[in-house]
């Protein structure tokens, strides 16, 4: 065991991406800019602000070791659990159960066809979960399975994982050490190679190994129903499989039906100082792609207009990146109880975040966290990344569409609708300068929400432009939201 004072459970710590603690390069330039009355080790006894009610008082201890069953060591140690695992993962991660962003329906797209296997191979591998467990296919591949536990009085429990990957590019297949869907499992270095075999196939593997374990046991019988769900889209956005199962088991448990949901992320134990933290992930940031796409008259080259379509796109990516969003920690949300803890049981790791925290000065420790590095900055604050632009089809032809597509991951001070009108007004001077008209996400109930709550209308909100004469681009910029998903919880 650790040689550690105490166990932490910060169990409302940051966010579903791996939190990585600040490294020491990162707290020394810290501590070289920090105010001199925040230093020394006085830093803990500043007088506190109430800011929150949380303390992040720790729970009473369980031991496991008497529920009578075998310990996780005594089922999966050994060398022969290690073979059965590798031979229960290798199909799973042998089917190209791709999930592409331009998926069309189930039964007009043959690329679905690879999510039919998978629920094959998993009955073929864990037969006393298929003879125990109440199977349901939702919405054609999403799979869930009820374990129904002793006690119908107690909120069922809900584990979770998926069964897509992302694509393999073509052009990194020669840098693949074994084909991305050959499973390859390399008994001297302990890996088995593929795609998906840990994002997040290996979810699958994990939870049904478990459950079938379980089974195989005369005394587990659950008080608390157990579910699995294993959606089919994760990797290009969750809405037919993860909302469509959610659908499901809020029709049948209720609202807050459910007691404990375990997804993918957070960053497991970690040490800092004397202190060992379990960081589960409660905190999820939105999703929002908007898509630019601007049409101008064309031409040829040999004559071009001072300006093409993609240059007029590239001053909007300019005026995106040149105001990116700002980190804020909202008081009493997942991010500031995460540091109630940090700091009640580090608090001379970082002495000024630590002061900042109990000083109530939460935007100082924001600006603080935005310093220490890219991954801490973004718990904070809402990203942004222009990761698409397309334009133009010949050399010697002014482009007449050029499209531009930005990535958005937005923190709880922000919201779909303020961003879109965000970036409303950061077009203006290009939609000005060229005497574009613009077409702002039109039929969007999130943006016409948040114009309504700020006392704007498209027609008066300066929100739509539309000039009085022929404008020399006759230009037309649309700005539509696609993919999106909401804060949780």
């Amino acid at each position: 065991m650790m040689n550690t004072k105490r166990v932490l459970l910060a169990s409302v710590f940051l966010s579903a991406s791996a939190f990585e603690f600040w490294p020491a390069s990162s707290v020394t330039r810290l501590v070289n800019q920090l105010p001199l009355s925040f230093g020394g080790r006085n830093a803990a006894t500043f007088p506190k602000v109430e800011q929150s009610r949380f303390r992040c008082n720790l729970a009473e201890p369980i031991d496991p070791s008497q529920d009578g069953l075998l310990s996780s060591h005594d089922l999966f140690s050994s060398q022969e659990a290690l073979k059965t695992l590798v031979k229960r993962h290798q199909p799973l991660v042998e089917v190209d159960s791709i999930c592409y962003d331009d998926l069309r329906d189930f039964d007009t797209d043959d690329r679905w066809k690879p999510f039919d296997e998978i629920p094959k191979r998993l009955k073929e591998n864990y037969p006393l979960v298929y003879d125990r467990a109440w199977i349901e296919t939702i919405n054609r591949f999403g799979l869930v399975y009820t374990i129904e536990g002793s006690d119908t009085s107690l909120a069922p429990i809900l584990l979770t994982a998926h069964q897509d990957v992302v694509p393999v590019e073509n052009a990194t297949l020669a840098e693949w050490d074994h084909p991305p869907f050959d499973a390859v499992y390399d008994k001297k270095s302990g890996y088995l190679y593929g795609r998906g075999a840990s994002d997040d196939k290996s979810a699958i593997t994990a939870l049904m190994s478990v459950m079938e374990s379980l089974l195989s046991q005369e005394t587990y019988e659950p008080r608390r129903t157990v579910i699995f769900s294993f959606g089919f889209d994760e990797e290009c956005s969750g809405f037919r499989g993860a909302a469509s199962i959610a659908k499901h088991l809020e029709d049948r448990y209720g609202k807050d039906g459910i007691a404990v949901i375990l997804d993918e992320g957070g960053a497991g134990l970690q040490q800092v100082g004397d202190v060992l933290y379990a960081l589960p992930a409660v905190y999820e940031k939105g999703y929002l792609d908007v898509w630019f796409d601007l049409e101008v008259t064309g031409g040829h080259s040999s004559t071009p207009t001072p300006h093409t379509s993609i240059g007029m796109m590239s001053e909007i990516v300019v005026s995106l990146e040149s105001n990116p969003f700002e980190p804020k920690i909202i008081p009493d949300g997942p991010i500031h109880q995460g540091l109630i803890c940090f700091t009640r049981y580090s608090p001379y790791v970082l002495p000024a975040l630590t002061g900042y925290i109990n000083w109530g000065l939460l935007d100082k420790a924001a600006k603080l966290l935005a310093q220490t590095q890219r991954e801490t900055q973004y718990f904070i604050q809402t990203s942004q990344a222009v990761n698409w632009i397309s334009g133009g089809q010949k050399i010697n032809s002014l482009p007449e569409f050029t499209t531009l597509g930005v990535n958005h991951r937005y923190a709880p001070q922000d919201s779909i609708g303020s961003i879109q009108h965000r970036i409303v007004g950061l077009v203006q001077r290009v939609v000005h300068k060229y005497n574009l008209t613009l077409h702002a996400f039109e039929g969007d109930n999130d943006y016409d929400a948040y114009l309504d709550s700020i006392g704007q209308t498209r027609a008066g909100g300066g929100n739509e432009i539309n000039t009085n004469w022929e404008p020399i681009y006759n230009g037309k910029l649309v700005l539509e939201a696609r993919k999106r998903s909401y804060i949780t919880p």
